[in-house]
């Protein structure tokens, strides 16, 4: 097919709602019978529709393998784009229910664990007192599927640490403060009193740690290796900060958790934390967005509870060791 890129008014007028439900569907069943059976249609029928979608674009979208139906270049990019209008439009009938049961808007608010206790609660209160009948949503989760929910419309923003695969295309992040990591324990844990540990000394001890998948696991792992021990074997691999606390509280497990969140549970006489030094980068926590969400009301207030939340959190009082 010839290269040919249609000018937006040809887009909007001539491409249905029915062609972005099908190249979604086809994208992610990599069959035409299965994409058809989602859409309710016929094989021939859907056949027929995505062959008159790419004579309408004068692109080839799909090509047939022995793997099934794969995306084309312009495939993957037009079922990108898809997913974001479906996503979108998903969310716009949530606000909408959510204003005919008498709210006056809608936030759905993604969340990695860092800002679970502590930022996102604290900033999501002072939000309510000024936007009492704004219904906020909370999804807890990890940047691998916070990030795609927020690119498709699905999320407002996506609150936590930013790490080094973070993926800036179409999205923006909003700095909010820098917090270490510490390793925690319950109280009147055997190594609370210890000074001058070292990371590799307690390699032989039971923890628990997020899934090796985790940016900030991987980098645990490289510091044991760095101390000239393996990382620990004995191990429960967890995001769940209430399952965490609670198995930390009950057992001699030890655990890692941003440093202000440490400190609420050893304020709370919950957990202790141990002297023991992280040489781990972190990366900043704050607030990622898409570059071209609609700038409401509510929006922006969030946004400033969280900047607001973020310079108490990293104040002075973090900084002192």
């Amino acid at each position: 097919m010839a290269e040919f890129s249609p000018p937006g008014w040809f887009l909007r007028s001539r491409l249905k709602m029915r062609h972005i439900q099908l190249v979604a569907a086809v994208d992610e069943a990599r069959s035409i019978h299965k994409a058809a059976a989602r859409l309710r249609m016929t094989q021939p029928a859907t056949t027929k529709l995505l062959a008159e979608l790419e004579h309408l674009l004068d692109v080839r979208l799909f090509e047939r393998s022995t793997r099934g139906i794969i995306p084309t270049p312009h495939g993957e990019s037009l079922a990108r784009h898809a997913r974001s209008v479906l996503g979108m439009l998903d969310h716009a009938r949530e606000e909408m229910t959510a204003l005919k049961a008498g709210a006056t808007g809608k936030l759905a608010i993604g969340m990695l664990l860092v800002a679970a206790p502590l930022l996102l609660p604290r900033a999501l209160l002072a939000f309510k007192r000024r936007n009492p009948r704004v219904t906020v949503q909370l999804h807890e989760g990890n940047l691998g599927t916070l990030l795609p929910r927020l690119s498709r419309g699905e999320l407002d923003l996506v609150v936590g640490r930013l790490t080094s695969d973070f993926a800036t295309a179409g999205l923006r992040f909003t700095h909010c403060y820098d917090e270490p990591m510490v390793v925690v324990a319950r109280r009147g844990h055997p190594l609370q009193r210890r000074r001058n540990l070292a990371l590799a000394d307690l390699a032989r001890e039971s923890w628990v740690l997020p899934p090796p998948d985790a940016a900030f696991r991987q980098r645990i792992d490289a510091a044991f290796r760095r101390g000239g021990v393996e990382p620990p074997t004995e191990l429960v691999e967890s995001t769940s900060y209430l399952s965490n606390t609670t198995l930390l509280q009950e057992s001699d497990m030890l655990g890692v958790m941003p440093q202000n969140v440490a400190r609420h549970y050893a304020r709370a006489d919950a957990l202790a934390v141990l002297r023991v030094p992280l040489p781990l980068p972190s990366g900043p926590v704050g607030v990622i967005t898409r570059n071209d969400h609609p700038p409401t009301a509510a929006f922006e207030e969030m946004l400033a509870a969280l900047r607001n939340t973020g310079r108490v959190l990293g104040g002075p009082e973090l900084r002192r060791q």
